[in-house]
C-alpha cells in the first residue's frame, strides 16, 4: 500500500514538473519581450515573472527554512510581476498603468488577477534560496479588466437620429388693394432756351508719366510633400474564402500591444474596434504575434487559408498600429466584407 502511494506521488511530481517546464518553453518563433525580471510571451498572451526568497536566519529548522523562502519568493515574484503588468501596451497611447491609476476598480480587479498568477518553475539554489516563476495569461478575465467597456461593435452608439423635415405654413394672403384713380399733375413751367457760353481754348493732353518697373516679390518657400505611401498591392491569398489574415510587419519598428490598430493611408480604421466583438476580443484577444510569417500562416488561429499582406508603416505615438497601402486596404476590406474572420479575431502580426 505505501508502495503504491509513493509511486503515485512520483508519478504526479514528474507530470507537474513537465506541465510546469512546458509552460515556460518558448517556441524559436515566438514574439518575446524582455521586461525587467521577467517575459512577455506576445504570441501566447502570457506574462512570466520570477523571484528570489532567502531562507531566514530564525527559521527552527531546515524544513521551515525552505517553506518561509519559498513563500518569500512568491511574494517578490508576484511584485515583480505587477510591475511589468503596469508596462503592457493597451493601445499606441496608453498603457495598463493608466487605466489602473484612474480607476480602483481597476486596480483591484488587476491585484486580484496578479495574485491568483500560478507559480510554473520552483528552483532550489545551492545557497538555500528559492527562485520562483509565476505566469499570468492577459486573454480572458485580464483582458476584459483593462480594455474599456465601449470597445467592441456590439457596444458602438446607435447612429444619430436625422432631424425631421420642418413643414412651412404658407402665410395668409391678403386681399390685393382696390385701383386708384391717377391724380392729375400740374403742367411743369416752360423753360427757355439759354444761350451758349463762349467756348474755352481745348486743353492739350499731359505726357503719360512713365511708372518705373516693380520688383519681383520674393517667392514662398515650398512646403515638403507628405511621404508617400506606396500603393502597391502585396496580398498574397489563394483564393476563395479568407480565414484569416497576417499582417507582415517586419523592419517597421512595430511593437505589440493589446488592442492594435490596422489602419489605411488615410488614417481610418479597418480592424479593431470598430470590426471585432468584444467578447472575440477578450477570450482570444484581439491579435496574435509571431517572429515568422510561415509559422504564423500556418497557426491555427488563421486557419488554412489566410490572407497574407505587407505592412508599409508603422503607426501611433507608440509605433503599434500598423498601416496598409491603399490597394491592400481595399482588398482587407472588400476579404472582410465576403467572409467573418476579421470579427472572430483571426488576425497575426509578424514584427
Amino acid at each position: 500500500m505505501r508502495y503504491r502511494l509513493l509511486l503515485s506521488f512520483t508519478m504526479l511530481y514528474l507530470l507537474l514538473s513537465v506541465a510546469m517546464g512546458h509552460a515556460q518553453t518558448a517556441n524559436p518563433t515566438d514574439a518575446l519581450e524582455t521586461v525587467g525580471q521577467g517575459m512577455i510571451n506576445w504570441t501566447t498572451g502570457e506574462v512570466y515573472a520570477t523571484g528570489i526568497g532567502a531562507p531566514p536566519s530564525n527559521a527552527v529548522n531546515p524544513a521551515q527554512a525552505r517553506a518561509m523562502a519559498e513563500r518569500a519568493a512568491q511574494v517578490v515574484a508576484y511584485r515583480n510581476l505587477l510591475e511589468i503588468v503596469k508596462g503592457v501596451r493597451v493601445d499606441s497611447e496608453t498603457v495598463v498603468e493608466n487605466f489602473m491609476t484612474k480607476s480602483d476598480i481597476i486596480r483591484t480587479k488587476v491585484d486580484g488577477i496578479i495574485k491568483g498568477a500560478m507559480p510554473v518553475k520552483k528552483q532550489y539554489l545551492s545557497d538555500g534560496s528559492v527562485e520562483i516563476t509565476v505566469v499570468m495569461r492577459m486573454k480572458g478575465d485580464f483582458l476584459n479588466a483593462v480594455v474599456p467597456e465601449t470597445f467592441g461593435s456590439t457596444t458602438l452608439p446607435p447612429p444619430p437620429l436625422r432631424p425631421a423635415p420642418s413643414v412651412q405654413v404658407p402665410a395668409p394672403q391678403r386681399p390685393a388693394p382696390a385701383p386708384q384713380a391717377p391724380e392729375k399733375r400740374p403742367e411743369p413751367p416752360r423753360i427757355e432756351p439759354a444761350k451758349p457760353a463762349p467756348q474755352q481754348p481745348e486743353k492739350k493732353p499731359e505726357p503719360p508719366k512713365v511708372v518705373p518697373p516693380q520688383q519681383p516679390l520674393p517667392e514662398k518657400p515650398a512646403q515638403l510633400p507628405p511621404v508617400p505611401v506606396p500603393d502597391q498591392s502585396t496580398t498574397k491569398f489563394k483564393g476563395g474564402k479568407a480565414t484569416g489574415v497576417v499582417i507582415d510587419g517586419r523592419g517597421l519598428g512595430l511593437k505589440p500591444a493589446l488592442l492594435p490598430k490596422i489602419i489605411d493611408p488615410q488614417g481610418q480604421e479597418i480592424y479593431v474596434g470598430q470590426v471585432v466583438a468584444r467578447t472575440n476580443a477578450v477570450e482570444q484577444g484581439v491579435a496574435g504575434y509571431a517572429k515568422d510569417v510561415n509559422a504564423a500562416a500556418n497557426n491555427f488561429r488563421v486557419t488554412d487559408n489566410p490572407a497574407v499582406i505587407k505592412g508599409v508603416r508603422a503607426s501611433g505615438a507608440a509605433r503599434t498600429d500598423i498601416m496598409l497601402s491603399q490597394s491592400d486596404s481595399s482588398m482587407l476590406r472588400d476579404l472582410g466584407k465576403k467572409g467573418d474572420f476579421l470579427q472572430y479575431c483571426r488576425v497575426i502580426i509578424v514584427y
